[in-house]
């Protein structure tokens, strides 16, 4: 009966057992459920990544697959008010990406793709945009204090109410 109760308590503790941190229990949820409100993922090194409308998603809701058959369009990934500080997104596809009111302070989002995407409000200090396409972005009111803008595509995008200083970098 001793070692029932034992395996019963590992069965039920997985996440210990498994060595997982807040930060990939939020990926986990992001990649399952396309959204983590109010996440902590600073620091995350995710080059390359593919988080845009264009990443499609099984209708029988599994996890993420690129391959086209049977499939539907995803819909927008959500990180409203999460914590991307000092993140590495190089190169990622964000389009459509809904980051209203992230932190994304410090983080590299250098040629990545932002098309349509929601940075209403978003803390972008300092964060390496170089080259990026932010063509249709709203980021009303966000924090570009000393952020990097050379190259960024800009047509369309929504700047009303930003923030910028002496520090910023323009093309």
């Amino acid at each position: 009966m001793k070692y029932v109760s034992f395996i019963i308590f590992l069965l039920s503790t997985p996440l210990l057992l498994m060595g997982c941190t807040e930060t990939t229990n939020n990926l986990y949820r992001l990649e399952l459920e396309r959204e983590c409100v109010g996440c902590n993922l600073e620091g995350v090194n995710l080059p390359r990544e593919n988080f845009g409308l264009k990443y499609r998603i099984p209708r029988s809701s599994s996890p993420l697959s690129v391959t086209p058959f049977g499939m539907d369009k995803a819909k927008p990934v959500d990180l409203t008010r999460a914590n991307l500080s000092n993140a590495n997104l190089y190169q990622s596809d964000l389009s459509s990406i809904i980051l209203e009111n992230a932190i994304l302070v410090e983080t590299n989002l250098s040629e990545t793709d932002l098309e349509n995407a929601i940075l209403i409000g978003a803390n972008l200090q300092g964060a390496n945009l170089e080259n990026a396409n932010l063509q249709g972005a709203n980021l009303e009111n966000a924090n570009l204090r000393g952020a990097i803008l050379t190259g960024v595509n800009l047509e369309e995008t929504h700047l009303k109410g930003i923030e910028t200083d002496k520090n910023t970098v323009w093309d």
